[in-house]
């Protein structure tokens, strides 16, 4: 009896503090495991670690053209821009675009348009890719494929 109930509190099927020892009713406490400590190693030795600057892109909406200045110093800070146009009307809205294109293109940047009224600018260091475009390796990739089906198709 004794074996049955120490394996039932082990595995979590018993009261943990209390085992009957035999068929009478002697009651012996059981000593609780020591509650695991929190892990004080690192996963990464960090004297090999590469650090990585905090990232962070910045969602604006502007409200009046003069916002653009704004909007155009975080890009100069090389960080990234969603421009969402709503509360603009549609002349202000251009004439933003506009300048914030030419920022962008100042410092080669990019620019993608996300939605309806909605803009992605970034600076050179970052590149927008959607589900159409393809990075470079993967157009090599294609063209590869394209050239071993050609000579497979003209050895037949």
């Amino acid at each position: 009896m004794k074996f049955m109930e120490t394996m039932k509190t082990f595995f979590g099927f018993a009261d943990d503090t209390l085992v009957a020892l035999d068929e009478q009713t002697t009651v012996e406490k059981i000593k609780t495991p020591a509650t695991p400590k929190a892990f004080k190693g690192a996963l990464v030795n960090s004297s090999n670690a590469q650090t990585f600057p905090a990232s962070e892109i910045k969602v604006m909406e502007p409200k009046i053209y003069e916002d653009s200045l704004s909007i155009a110093t975080y890009l100069r800070e090389n960080k990234p821009v969603i421009v969402n146009l709503k509360h603009l009307d549609t002349e202000a809205s251009k004439r933003l675009v506009d300048f914030i294109c030419g920022t962008a293109y100042a410092i080669n940047g990019h620019m993608m348009k996300v939605g309806e009224n909605i803009f992605l600018f970034t600076p050179a260091n970052i590149q927008i890719l959607s589900n159409e475009d393809q990075t470079p390796f993967e157009q090599g990739v294609e063209e590869n494929e394209k050239d071993v089906f050609f000579q497979n198709v003209s050895n037949m």
